[in-house]
């Protein structure tokens, strides 16, 4: 059973808890005030597809995602919880975290890659929260999400596709970043490597969505070049 299942009918289709514990990742000192950490994820276009759209405002999917989670905590009556993610002034290890919950093995991408969704997840929220879920993974097969894919892969279409070489023996994001903000460049809003992978391909985002989620951190390059 998932953490809240009118979550998971909105789109969050990965959900766990965790003793905070036994939580590998490094967290605020006072996190042993709260006793579980909460991780949202979605997967796949059915967040994206349940969202009121235009979005409006810096952050918006972050904005809507952390408001959906608020309003299931206050359903089942926690009022004493921390989001940690997203949030400008704490960094989480959302790789290692993901690892930890068995949701993804690295890829040559640079990013998770989840054996049922591919590359077409993301973590959406992480608090902690004085709450008593049992500490499983809401997916049935948990066991064999985190399987690597990469490495029973033998065409590996993901580096032929890639225009500038970046993936290799190691990920080279500098590549990647100079030709993302490239003008005329087909990387700006899309990643034709990730495009290219086979591993769950009925996951992957529409091109409203995919649109939105690169030029977030397209901007975010641009503006780190700026500094």
């Amino acid at each position: 059973m998932p953490i809240d299942p009118l979550l998971l009918q909105k789109g969050f289709t990965l959900q766990a808890a965790l003793e905070v514990s036994t939580v590998a990742i490094e967290l605020p000192e006072h996190a042993g005030d709260y006793n579980q950490l909460l991780v949202f994820g979605h997967a796949g276009s059915r967040l994206w597809k349940s969202l009121d759209k235009p979005l409006t405002g810096s952050d918006p999917l972050d904005c809507m995602s952390v408001k959906m989670v608020e309003d299931f905590l206050q359903r089942v009556g926690c009022a004493d919880y921390l989001v940690l993610y997203p949030s400008t002034g704490l960094q989480i290890d959302l790789r290692a975290l993901g690892k930890q919950l068995g949701w993804h093995a690295d890829s040559a991408l640079g990013i998770g890659v989840n054996a049922m969704h591919g590359t077409w997840f993301a973590y959406r929220v992480v608090l902690l929260a004085n709450t008593f879920y049992e500490t499983h993974d809401v997916v049935a097969q948990k066991d064999n999400l985190a399987e690597a894919p990469c490495e029973k892969c033998v065409d590996r279409p993901c580096v032929d596709a890639c225009p500038v070489g970046a993936l290799g023996v190691t990920f080279d994001l500098q590549a990647c970043m100079d030709e993302r903000v490239r003008e005329g460049s087909a990387c700006a809003y899309q990643c034709l490597a990730r495009n290219a992978c086979p591993v769950g391909t009925e996951y992957q985002y529409g091109e409203d969505q995919m649109r939105y989620h690169y030029q977030k951190s397209l901007q975010l390059i641009q503006s780190s070049k700026l500094t």
